[in-house]
């Protein structure tokens, strides 16, 4: 490209910080490649392209575009700057730190095509195994504890009982899970994913008297409240804007529930590591849960 530029190997090599002989020994293997030379030479005349040069010039010029091109790529992937990711998260969180780390991602990343998917517990983690997910972030999945998977605790989130309003402890500052164990309890159920039931049972340690569930998204759960079918147990950043509910803390250590992220280990994606930071930063995780 600099011969044709300057049409002289002398002004090439200045160019390219070559001497002249490796400039023309280059060439010179490329005349041997191709059928017949790429320059007419002639004493003291410039170089021009023969009928064979013309015809590689452009295609010289696709390669070495092509080629930019992938190492600018290669680059902005290597500093998290583009690329894709794959996120899976639990139904009811993407309104707190979730909501906050991908806004700040996107602000800071916003050539990497990410993909979100909401699920329940047992369709995250297929999705961590068949590697349709790079990142899990989720509440109520078990501990793991296999070699292929890291998990981490990346913030908390304190469990409320959500009433209708004018129910008759709707008043209250606090619920414990006595209150809650009386009252008729719904829970949004999909793919016959049981693990939200299972960890609000072991964490009230009393039985729930009534628990009802619904094939229902968590709006709709929210106006069957409304309507008197019972109460749930939730997330605050889980809410939706619904008229006619209230909002009840439950008062117990075990009302906690740690937020995880997880992902494959050994995965050295600069993309994944960077959203993970993201999260960590714009949460608060207190230290008893570290």
């Amino acid at each position: 490209m600099k011969v044709v530029e300057t049409r002289s190997f002398v002004g090439a090599a200045k160019l390219l910080g070559m001497s002249q002989p490796a400039v023309s020994q280059a060439i010179a293997r490329l005349e041997e490649i191709y059928p017949g030379d790429l320059f007419v030479r002639r004493r003291g005349a410039p170089l021009t392209l023969t009928p064979v040069g013309e015809a590689l010039f452009p295609l010289a010029q696709a390669m070495l575009h092509t080629a930019d091109q992938s190492f600018l790529r290669t680059a902005a992937a290597s500093q998290s700057q583009s690329g894709r990711l794959s996120v899976g998260f639990y139904p009811g969180i993407a309104n707190g730190p979730l909501r906050d780390g991908l806004l700040a991602f996107r602000a800071q990343c916003p050539d990497v095509d990410l993909n979100l998917l909401e699920a329940v517990p047992s369709e995250l983690h297929r999705g961590l195994r068949d590697g349709s997910l790079d990142l899990v972030v989720t509440a109520f999945m078990p501990d793991l504890a296999s070699p292929a998977f890291a998990q981490e605790t990346l913030w908390t989130e304190k469990l409320v009982a959500i009433l209708p309003e004018g129910h008759p402890l709707a008043a209250r500052e606090y619920l414990r899970w006595s209150d809650v164990a009386k009252l008729q309890v719904l829970l949004s159920e999909r793919a016959n994913d049981m693990s939200e039931y299972r960890e609000i049972t072991a964490r009230a340690g009393v039985p729930l008297l009534g628990c009802a569930h619904y094939s229902v998204s968590r709006w709709t759960l929210l106006h069957l409240i409304t309507m008197g079918f019972g109460i749930t147990i939730s997330f605050s950043p889980g809410l939706l804007s619904t008229a006619g509910v209230v909002e009840i803390p439950i008062e117990d250590k075990k009302a906690v529930v740690p937020i995880e992220g997880i992902w494959h280990a050994g995965d050295a994606n600069p993309i994944r590591h960077r959203f993970v930071r993201i999260v960590r930063d714009v949460a608060v995780v207190p230290t008893d849960t570290q």
